[in-house]
């Protein structure tokens, strides 16, 4: 995938605001890259845009060769919020996208439940979606995902609102999944540490307009585990990186006769969420 020169703005009571200026990344196929920054920096944005949800005011995304210009089903987006249809059970819920690319009733059952013993879930095939907890509803969208065989997997923030436990056997699980599948994953979070435990390579991107201010490339074995002390140093030379970007933020919410050197128009702004993440 590349993405080339894009710049996305929004308009607002005080005119355009600028989220997004002149973005250039490139991700290999089969790499897992991730996106960190402030909030508002445009990190969901881009997402979107790679998606073929929102459209950029300029610049352009490219995919195998194919310019981006909608959603499509190589590119499946994995939200927050599961996104589960509570009137299915777990097996239909996997089985959805299938059945509406009119994929037969026993060979869509036979791919669901390939993917179901992928997330450990294939026990609870049959149950309802309230019976199960956040992290299973999320493993369940992932397999969801995974059995429309997309290109990329698009990934915005889809552990944060877990607890910190269930956070810990997702990124594992996750890893597994991907070294398995090698599917393109582009995934969006806060959390520094996540990133490092998940992440071929990490662009930071500056606070709003947000622009790609640096790269890592994370050299450790998979797979990884949050608490070790190799991800540990990574994580905290990415925060050191990432400070500066995080005190603009605080900075202009705290004063706003400072937004000036930051540019940054304070009705805007968004709490900081950004963390290292030390507490999973």
């Amino acid at each position: 995938m590349c993405i080339q020169h894009v710049s996305k703005s929004f308009q607002s009571k005080n005119g355009s605001v600028y989220v997004l200026e002149d973005i250039n990344l490139e991700i290999n196929q089969g790499e897992f890259v991730c996106l960190v920054g402030p909030s508002g920096c445009g990190k969901t944005t881009l997402m979107n845009i790679v998606a073929g949800l929102e459209k950029a005011d300029s610049g352009e995304v490219w995919v195998n060769g194919r310019r981006i210009l909608g959603a499509g089903p190589d590119r499946v987006v994995i939200f927050q919020e599961a996104a589960l249809f509570p009137w299915l059970n777990v097996i239909k819920n996997v089985e959805f996208g299938l059945k509406l690319k009119g994929v037969s009733s026993s060979k869509r059952r036979t791919i669901a439940l390939e993917y179901l013993k992928m997330v450990h879930l294939t026990k609870f095939q049959k149950s309802h979606i309230h019976e199960l907890s956040g992290g299973m509803k999320q493993r369940v969208a992932i397999a969801r995902a995974l059995a429309m065989n997309p290109g990329m997997l698009l990934m915005d923030e889809p552990f944060s609102a877990l607890d910190a436990q269930t956070r810990w056997i997702l990124h594992y699980e996750l890893q597994n999944i991907w070294m398995k599948t090698k599917k393109t994953i582009l995934f969006v979070t806060h959390n520094i540490r996540e990133a490092v435990c998940l992440a071929d390579r990490i662009f930071i991107l500056s606070t709003s307009p947000g622009k790609i201010k640096k790269e890592f490339s994370i050299d450790l074995p998979r797979p990884r585990d949050d608490n070790d002390v190799n991800v540990a140093e990574y994580s905290t030379r990415i925060m050191k990186e990432l400070k500066a970007e995080i005190d603009k933020v605080v900075k202009c919410e705290m004063d706003a006769d400072s937004c000036v050197e930051c540019d940054i128009k304070c009705t805007t702004v968004e709490p900081v969420k950004t963390d290292i993440g030390g507490g999973i």
